[in-house]
């Protein structure tokens, strides 16, 4: 049995960005996990090691698939890539 990736999203409370695409996996139902860079140190540290140092969100790692603020489309794709979607984008 093969364990499906880990989704992960970073960014802050704040983002609109980041609100808007955490609302769209809760709306299809994809379970993720949430890092928020002000609340959790490690986090910030693993997105300025993402960015170059910067400070840039929101960032989503789909198994080994990192996107800086994905479109609705590059999420999907990365999605569909590790079968994590039950319809195509």
């Amino acid at each position: 049995m093969t364990t499906k990736p880990d989704v992960i999203v970073y960014g802050t409370d704040w983002c609109g960005l980041t609100k808007a695409l955490r609302n769209y996996l809760d709306m299809i139902g994809l379970r993720f996990e949430y890092q928020n860079v002000e609340q959790n140190p490690q986090a910030e540290t693993a997105v300025r090691e993402m960015n170059g140092g910067k400070l840039k969100f929101p960032m989503v790692v789909v198994g080994e698939k990192t996107m800086k603020n994905p479109s609705l489309e590059e999420l999907n794709k990365a999605l569909n890539a590790y079968d994590l979607l039950n319809f195509a984008p």
